[in-house]
């Protein structure tokens, strides 16, 4: 038997420790919630679990103001411990056995995929958008808030499920495809693993961005993004998409609707939602990063962090960029107006980048300023 180290299935577990694995379950019984990259994984992990803390009469310390959250006298979160699941136990939040907060192509899919003939010729450009196909043991999936630390996952059922249970839910939480690239290349340049950090044997950060976006990024972004769009046109009451905006510019209320989605019609106590998703605000996470020593998502690099500030990498790309984004997702077939794109304003400010950097990169792929579709 395997233990778990983060989200990665590592080791052999003691006989002693054999009690941590439980027993398979019906993945009937479990809902998919997953993010495209830097769109609010992180958020929603702390949040939820913050949430099912709460809502089982523990506490949490605000590390910003100090004060003490839910009950004085219950059990304070575990933060040392908590790794973001994938898989999270919150019977006491929601009629289901688990709820996966990550990164996941759409189950079901594989059903239909051959109608985009594009999808398996193209290649995700990194690890992790797609957790389910991974290559990890999955006999021993990762839970989070559970007396439990491992559980099986048959990935075959999990294929199935959303065509023959059709109260199984999937949702997809997903930002404008444009600061998601801008914002997962920040991360990857300075990622420790060179998966990630390294393209064709170099530096990423030696790539100018707008070759990275149409190259790496879009691609990826579309391989994701269109299993949940073909899903939720065949199972339209089963799979929810939500823009990242609406996460972030209501996010109680957002988080509201996500668990309503889940819950399959089950009412869901909502009264410490507000507070849960207050306890996930970036400031506070940030002070629960400086408190651990590491970024959120595990890595062990100090004074690094997985939270960055605003959209200051706008000036990476203007509207002409934005225009050819849309043409190349139109062309595999992907709704653009799904996507809540950044308005003509949002291009004013420039980054230390520049325009002439975007101009140079434009001249050297031949790209007019109508833009075209990359090849």
């Amino acid at each position: 038997m395997f233990r778990r180290d983060g989200q990665h299935n590592v080791g052999p577990v003691a006989p002693e420790d054999s009690w941590r694995i439980r027993s398979a379950y019906a993945v009937q019984r479990l809902a998919i919630l997953s993010t495209i990259p830097r769109s609010g994984t992180w958020y929603l992990r702390y949040a939820l679990a913050f949430l099912s803390h709460l809502n089982r009469g523990g506490c949490i310390t605000d590390r910003v103001t100090g004060e003490v959250i839910g009950n004085p006298m219950g059990s304070q979160f575990d933060l040392v411990s908590f790794r973001g699941g994938p898989l999270f136990h919150l019977a006491d939040t929601l009629p289901l056995e688990h709820l996966f907060i990550g990164h996941s192509v759409c189950p079901g899919f594989e059903a239909i995929v051959d109608r985009h003939a594009w999808w398996r010729q193209t290649e995700f450009h990194v690890p992790g958008y797609d957790y389910f196909r991974q290559g990890f043991d999955y006999q021993f999936t990762p839970v989070a808030l559970a007396d439990y630390e491992n559980t099986p996952t048959n990935i075959a059922e999990l294929e199935a499920a959303p065509w023959s249970a059709s109260g199984m839910r999937m949702a997809l939480v997903y930002r404008n495809p444009l600061d998601q690239a801008a914002s997962f290349y920040h991360y990857c340049c300075s990622h420790e693993n060179p998966a990630y950090s390294e393209v064709n044997g170099g530096r990423l950060a030696g790539i100018p961005f707008e070759d990275y976006l149409f190259h790496f990024a879009l691609p990826s972004y579309a391989k994701l993004f269109v299993s949940y769009e073909a899903m939720a046109r065949c199972l339209p009451t089963q799979v929810r998409l939500m823009t990242y905006s609406r996460l972030m510019g209501s996010q109680a209320q957002a988080i509201g609707e996500l668990l309503s989605h889940f819950s399959n019609g089950v009412p869901v106590d909502s009264t410490r939602i507000e507070t849960a998703a207050h306890l996930a605000r970036p400031a506070h996470l940030r002070q629960i990063e400086a408190e651990l020593g590491r970024p959120l998502d595990g890595l062990q690099v100090a004074g690094a962090t997985h939270m960055r500030r605003g959209t200051h990498w706008r000036g990476l790309y203007d509207g002409a960029t934005q225009a050819q984004a849309k043409r190349y997702l139109s062309s595999l077939g992907i709704d653009t107006k799904l996507i809540d794109w950044p308005l003509a304003e949002d291009f004013s400010r420039r980054s230390r980048y520049g325009d002439k950097a975007l101009l140079d990169v434009r001249q050297r792929r031949g790209i007019g300023e109508a833009g075209r579709c990359p090849p």
